[in-house]
């Protein structure tokens, strides 16, 4: 009897087809790329991955978008969302601009989508009394 090797071919999910189509026409509509605009359109995209395979299935789109066979596949590893990110929800900042200085304070919000952490950043409001 033969030994025959088999592979395994993993099609990507109907949600992350529509992630990808998303992503592509994302890039192309953007008539000039910026880095926030490049990172706007990679947020959303993996955002928009609901599953952890989602999540793989992007990664490797993004790291060999042209399925090239020089490129190592990525390893993957598993986090555990409930553990808290290092990251204080506080932080305070020094300003300076020309003679004048001032700290502002900063929250830092954190949430956890499959295998992406999103940190978002926003100024403390002021409140005076």
């Amino acid at each position: 009897m033969a030994n025959i090797n088999t592979t395994y071919i993993k099609h990507m999910s109907t949600n992350f087809q529509k992630v990808k189509r998303k992503l592509l026409e994302d890039m192309k509509n953007t008539s000039q790329h910026t880095q926030k605009s490049w990172c706007d359109i990679m947020l959303r995209a993996a955002n928009r991955c609901t599953t952890d395979d989602d999540q793989k299935d992007f990664f490797r789109f993004i790291l060999n978008p042209n399925d090239s066979w020089d490129v190592t596949e990525p390893v993957f590893e598993t986090i555990d969302p409930s553990k808290d990110v290092l990251i204080q929800k506080f932080q305070s900042m020094q300003l300076k601009e020309e003679e004048k200085q001032s700290d502002i304070q900063l929250e830092n919000v954190v949430h956890t989508n499959g295998g992406t952490t999103y940190i978002n950043v926003r100024q403390v409001e002021c409140k005076s009394s």
